[in-house]
Formats: structure tokens, C-alpha cells, sequence
């Protein structure tokens, strides 16, 4: 390890305590989680570890494992029976009321979940998900959904709960139906195309009636999906926020045809609806409508009636030292991910718990280099590659405590990931050789400097930092931090391929550790982020992306739908290497045999990392560590505690408020 590095380090450390009286810095990789366009992870604030259990751990392969449909639609078969002690506790009304309080790095980009990502809190609380699955536990529970079948490989069936209503705004809190879940489904692929959604395509294309899928509602209760193909992870996309139902009523329709924005700011059948909403602070109150959950369900962290809590409020401040300012008063109760070296600052003040768990959301964190610029000069980014510092940032950004990581994250996904070994291969720090390849193909006069965006509303970011500095220091060219409010650095990311402000950036893709799908791999995938940020385009192709073939016939007339004959016409202009990715995707989610599954990933991950454009994954941590106000009480630790998916933060009801 370099000792300049180390200098950094401990000057870092240095600052952080200087600023603890008036707040201090924002974890590594925060930039990431914002970037990303993900579904599941709660903490917008922050992309960090988490402490290591064998127990946990060895839950959360066997969760990773599980991805039979038939297994996963056996919705009906619960836990073994709870304690007495946890079901008197459970009866408690001691435990109901109090408001928590939260802090946001910015305004919502929207309240239409179809849409809208980084509002997790709000999304959350205030819509119905199908069902919710725990890691942990390795089991799905119901929620709007009472029960579900996998019928064969492309048809699900969804038994509803009877006495799910709407809050009072959204049509008077009438019922909800399976014809309401249908219309809401069904707007996915139209926001995608039409209204910039950040919802990956991932969670909705299997049931895209414009790529051949039908829905079907025989009763009120009742939705029955005909997949347009196999998806073996279907049942875990529905459990992540994305996916939920809103009221038909409140869809305003700007022309012919459209399906429809949600108008206005309740629409849900969730636990909570929107009571004041400002610039400056968004408030939350209980939905009086909410329905009853069995009480046989142990273990789900739904209550019979309410979650404990009355209200939510959260304040929005952008400067991310004054947020870390307000949670060490006492002003905040839950803060979110934090870093190993803020877990070790802020452990033992009054105020803060930190919770520890296995991290196993690894994968999600990566260097994207804009592929318009890169994929010319296929020396150059094996040499980025060469020149980063992989074990320097183990070393001194994740703390010492960090592993190589990949496309599907070896952690999650133990049979389906690479090993350190394998990936160990392909990551190579060798600075010298890195310069002689850089200055042999012409690095310094193409790349004269390289530009990296950074989030304005944190206050430092070590882990851009450290890239930069190895770049710098490996190949000799200047690196540039240009700072962007929320969302433009979110528009900077997703922009157009040939648009690109940037020569890299540090993404995340808010990682659903439920997916291996979704885990990191969406990065890489023309379906997923590497249409976005790794230039594998084939839906919206755009005639300056290097990836497509402009020559082929059906470019200028097809090229650029997202539905029918545009996309086939758009598959057939995409770059091979896009077009084969795609392929090995397709593959792996259509089969539910576990072994073929995991020989067609590792296969793919190979194939990724040998080209080292345009997406080079970044170690992870082993450990996660989560700040939690020392009056909130009963949130499970991770890997459940901080995803939506997995009754996380803003799903389980039976957290409470002390005192």
C-alpha cells in the first residue's frame, strides 16, 4: 500500500473528527446508490458494509440458492409458530405511537412509483406491495396478495387479500381489485418509454403486453399474468418497491391512449399516506383504510393492524454534514448505511446504535466508463483497469475489511458468483504496466485529463477519491471532480450514451440481493444499466453509439421504439458483444435448473471481465454497518433490516419508537 494513500487516509480521519460537532461526512459510495436506478436498497445516503455472522451468512446463501418457482410460490406455507414471548410482545400497545423522524439529500424526483426510485420512505409506505421476502428466513410472505402460483414456466397467478382498500384520497378508498393491479402493471413499459422512468425493465419486461404478454381477471380477487417468457425470478421482482398497485382514478391521461401519470400525492393502499408535502419537509400519517394482515404469519414483521409507528416526517437538507449533524443530535432516528471508519467514530454516542450483518449486496458498487468514449480504445480501459489500486481500496476505503467482487455478487449468489481467485485474474494492479500500454496507444493525447462526476450533497467521498488518485498516480493524467445536485448528477448518469459529461463514474444499482438478475449483473446487460452507463444499446438506439451498426437497413427507419418491430429492428443494429450479453441473460432467467443457471452465469461473467469495457465492478465490503437512532427499536439487522424487499426500514410495521 502506498504510503500516500495511507497519508489521505489518516488526513480523512483526521477532518471527519474535526466536523463531528457539526456533522461529519457521508459514507463512501453514496454517489453510487443515487446513480443507480435500483428498487431495493433503503439507503439512498450511503453505499456501505456490513458485519459478518456465520449464521446470517450461511441464511443468506440458501436464500441466494432458492430461485425455483415452484418453492417461491408457496406463499401459503409459513413460518413455525411464534414464541409466546414475541406473540404478548407483538399485543403490546405500549409500543404504538410516537413520529419518526428521517432526513433527505433532496426534494422527490416524483410520487409515481412506475416511475420514481429514489424515494424509498415515501414509495414504500404509502403503496402495497405483493408480498415481501426475507433473506434471512429464505421465505416470501404475503401482503397485497394472500397467495400465488407459478401455474408452468410463463404463467403466475395471484390469489388477492379480500379488504385491501385505498386511503381516503384515492377514490374514497373504494377496494382494491385485480383490475386495478392490472392497469397499474400494465403502465410500467409506457412510463419506460414515455415519461423517462428509472425503473429498470428487469422487474416489468416478462409481463410487457407490447412484447406478447396478456393479463387476465377472471374475478375481483384474482390476476392471472401470461408471461410473453420465463422469468425465474419473477415472484422476488414482485417482492421488491417497484412493483405495486395504484388507484386507476387517480391517472391523469395527457392524450389519446396514454395510460396515465398518477396525479397528485396519494394513490396508494399502503400503511401510510402523504400528509403535508413542501420543498423543505414531507410528513406522513397512517392511512386509516389499512388492512388487517392474519395473525398466523410469524416472523413477517407485519402487526395484525397498524405499524406501531404513528407518523413519519423527514427534512430535506442537501448538505450531507449537516445531515450527519442532525442524526448525531438526536434530530434524526434512522441514518442508514454508514462506512467502517464513521461506524468506528459514532459508536457509543448517545444517541446512535449501530447495527452490524453480513454484506451481501456486494456487486453493486462499480467504475463506469462512458462507452462512447471507450470502446474505440480497448488498450486504454484495460489499462484503466491495470491501474486501479484494487487492494489499496480494500485497504484504506472499505477499512481492510473488503473482497473482489463481480457481475453477481459471490457472496449473495455463492454458486452463481466467481471466485477471489477467478476474479482475481481479470483485476490485476501492475501501475507500470498500465503506463506502458497507456503511453503505447496513445492515452495521453486522447485522454489528456479524465472527468468523473461526484454528488454535491455529500461531503467527501473517499472512494472517488482513491480511483482518481490511482489513476493519477498510475498513468500520470489529471483527474476532474465536477460536482452535481441530485438531479442532475442523476440525469448526468442516465443520459444518452453519446452525451456522456463524463469519462467514468462510480455507479450503484441499489442491489436486490434477492435477484441475482438484479444484483449487479443489470449493470452489464443491454436490458438493464449497460443500455444506460455501458453503451449496450439495443432499445433507443442512438445513431453516435459505438455499439450499433448504422449501416444495417432497418437502422434509420426501426432503430430508435421501445416496443414491436422497433426493438427487433434495434436488436438486429446492436453491437455482437451487446447482443451476445443479452443472449446469456435471456438464458439464465428462462431456466429454472439451478446448475444450468449457474454454469450460463459464470460463463457470462467471464466474458464480461475479459473485455474490461465498460463496467469495472469495485470491491466490496464484508461487513455492513447501519446507524439507527438509539430510540428506534426493534429493526432487524442486516441483510434484512436495510432493504425494502426484505421487510427493511420502510416495510416492517413492527419497529418501534422508545420513550
Amino acid at each position: 500500500m502506498k504510503e500516500s494513500y495511507w497519508g489521505k487516509y489518516w488526513r480523512r480521519r483526521v477532518s471527519r473528527r474535526r466536523v463531528l460537532a457539526g456533522g461529519a461526512t457521508l459514507a463512501a459510495g453514496s454517489a453510487a446508490i443515487l446513480a443507480g436506478c435500483g428498487d431495493d436498497d433503503d439507503d439512498d445516503d450511503a453505499a456501505a458494509p456490513a458485519a459478518t455472522q456465520a449464521a446470517a451468512t450461511q441464511a443468506a446463501a440458501a436464500a441466494a440458492d432458492d430461485d425455483e418457482p415452484a418453492e417461491d410460490s408457496a406463499a401459503q406455507d409459513t413460518a413455525a409458530d411464534e414464541p409466546e414471548e414475541q406473540a404478548a410482545a407483538v399485543e403490546d400497545r405500549s409500543r404504538y405511537g410516537g413520529k419518526l423522524n428521517y432526513t433527505y439529500p433532496a426534494y422527490p424526483t416524483g410520487f409515481d412509483p412506475s416511475i420514481t426510485i429514489t424515494f424509498p420512505f415515501g414509495m414504500a409506505t404509502s403503496y402495497s406491495q405483493m408480498m415481501a421476502y426475507s433473506i434471512v428466513e429464505d421465505q416470501f410472505y404475503p401482503d397485497a396478495a394472500q397467495s400465488w402460483e407459478q401455474v408452468d414456466e410463463t404463467t403466475l397467478v395471484f390469489n388477492l387479500r379480500e379488504g385491501v382498500r385505498f386511503n381516503p384520497e384515492a377514490e374514497g378508498g373504494r377496494e382494491v381489485n385485480s383490475e386495478d393491479w392490472y392497469i397499474s402493471l400494465r403502465r410500467y413499459p409506457d412510463s419506460r418509454a414515455n415519461r423517462g422512468s428509472n425503473v429498470n425493465e428487469l422487474f416489468f419486461s416478462f409481463m410487457d403486453e407490447g412484447q406478447g404478454a396478456t393479463f387476465d381477471t377472471p374475478d375481483d380477487l384474482t390476476l392471472r399474468i401470461n408471461q410473453n417468457k420465463p422469468f425465474a425470478s419473477n415472484t422476488r421482482a414482485f417482492a421488491a418497491a417497484s412493483l405495486v398497485v395504484v388507484s386507476p382514478e387517480r391517472l391523469a391521461a395527457e392524450e389519446s391512449g396514454d395510460l396515465g401519470q398518477v396525479s397528485g400525492i396519494n394513490a396508494g393502499s399502503g400503511p401510510y399516506m402523504f400528509d403535508n408535502v413542501s420543498e423543505t419537509r414531507i410528513s406522513m400519517k397512517r392511512n386509516p383504510n389499512y388492512y388487517e394482515h392474519p395473525e398466523d404469519l410469524p416472523g413477517t414483521r407485519f402487526n395484525r393492524d397498524m405499524p406501531y409507528i404513528d407518523e413519519m416526517e423527514t427534512v430535506i437538507i442537501t448538505d450531507g454534514a449537516a445531515s450527519q449533524a442532525r442524526f448525531l443530535a438526536g434530530d434524526a432516528d434512522y441514518y442508514g448505511s454508514v462506512d467502517k471508519i464513521t461506524a468506528e467514530q459514532w459508536e457509543g454516542q448517545p444517541s446512535v446504535n449501530i447495527q452490524t450483518g453480513p454484506a451481501i449486496d456486494d456487486g453493486s458498487i462499480m467504475i463506469q466508463l462512458a462507452a462512447a468514449k471507450w470502446t474505440p480504445y480497448p488498450e486504454l480501459s484495460k489499462a484503466l483497469s491495470m491501474a486501479m489500486d484494487w487492494d489499496g481500496y480494500i485497504d484504506v476505503v472499505l477499512g481492510g475489511e473488503g473482497r473482489y467482487s463481480a457481475p453477481v455478487s459471490p457472496t449473495a449468489f455463492p454458486k452463481y458468483g466467481l471466485s477471489q481467485e477467478e476474479i482475481k485474474q481479470y483485476q490485476v494492479y501492475d501501475p507500470q504496466g498500465a503506463r506502458q500500454l497507456w503511453e503505447a496507444n496513445n492515452g495521453p493525447e486522447i485522454f489528456p485529463e479524465l472527468d468523473t462526476t461526484v454528488p454535491a450533497w455529500v461531503a467527501a467521498f473517499p472512494n472517488t477519491q482513491f480511483i482518481g488518485q490511482s489513476f493519477e498516480d498510475s498513468l500520470g493524467v489529471k483527474v476532474n471532480y465536477n460536482p452535481l445536485e441530485l438531479a442532475t448528477f442523476i440525469a448526468s448518469a442516465n443520459g444518452p450514451t453519446g452525451t456522456k459529461d463524463w469519462h467514468f463514474f462510480i455507479a450503484g444499482n441499489n442491489a436486490v440481493a434477492t435477484m441475482p438478475d438484479w444484483n449487479a449483473l443489470v449493470a452489464y446487460t443491454p436490458d438493464g444499466y449497460g443500455a444506460i452507463w455501458g453503451g449496450n444499446w439495443y432499445k433507443g438506439v442512438n445513431i453516435s453509439d459505438p455499439w450499433v451498426n448504422p449501416d444495417n437497413p432497418n437502422y434509420a427507419e426501426n432503430g430508435g421504439g421501445p416496443n414491436g418491430e422497433a426493438v427487433r429492428a434495434a436488436l438486429e443494429v446492436t453491437h455482437p458483444y451487446a447482443r451476445e450479453l443479452q443472449d446469456y441473460a435471456d438464458r439464465q432467467a428462462a431456466t429454472f435448473d439451478d446448475d444450468e443457471r449457474a454454469e450460463i452465469l459464470k460463463e457470462l461473467q467471464h466474458r464480461i471481465f475479459s473485455r474490461y469495457c465498460c463496467t469495472l465492478p469495485l470491491p466490496t465490503p464484508t461487513t455492513k454497518y447501519v446507524a439507527v437512532g438509539s430510540r428506534l427499536k426493534g429493526l432487524v439487522p442486516p441483510p434484512d433490516g436495510d432493504q425494502t424487499a426484505a421487510f427493511g426500514m420502510w416495510r416492517a410495521h413492527n419497529i418501534w419508537l422508545e420513550g
